[in-house]
């Protein structure tokens, strides 16, 4: 009987300790949507292709700097970047459909063409030893 005891008791505490009170909860896993801009439409794009190369090849500084292919390619960086940076009804808004640019929308664009037109000339002479000494133009005669 002693033994039946033990053997009970032992069986209980045992019993007790290993009991399942139920798996793990999984970790909620909480999703995060990646947010990428609305891509402009087509049309749209091309048009800013053509009325911003058309403002940047007149230009006779940048005639001096760039051949037209190379503005060309400055171009679509430079748009492609304003895609990424404005939904295109905002760009319209902001810069598209406006006749005076503020200084500081004036600044950005021109930081962008600029670092485009960098990017640019490194890729068509990727041998340039200065590669930052570029006649910098004149933030008034950019546009």
């Amino acid at each position: 009987m002693k033994n039946l005891i033990i053997v009970i008791m032992f069986t209980i505490l045992f019993g007790g300790c290993t009991v399942n009170f139920g798996g793990p909860k999984p970790e909620e896993m909480v999703k995060v949507e990646e947010v990428k801009p609305k891509l402009w439409p087509i049309k749209k794009k091309e048009f800013w292709y053509a009325k911003y190369f058309l403002s940047m090849a007149v230009n006779p500084n940048v005639q001096k700097a760039l051949t037209p292919e190379m503005v060309f390619d400055v171009v679509v960086c430079t748009v492609d970047q304003f895609e990424k940076d404005y939904d295109y009804v905002k760009f319209t808004q902001d810069i598209g459909d406006r006749k005076v640019i503020s200084p500081e929308t004036s600044k950005y664009i021109y930081d962008i063409s600029f670092d485009c037109s960098i990017q640019v000339q490194n890729l068509y002479d990727p041998h340039r030893e200065n590669k930052k000494d570029m006649p910098v133009i004149p933030l008034k005669q950019s546009i």
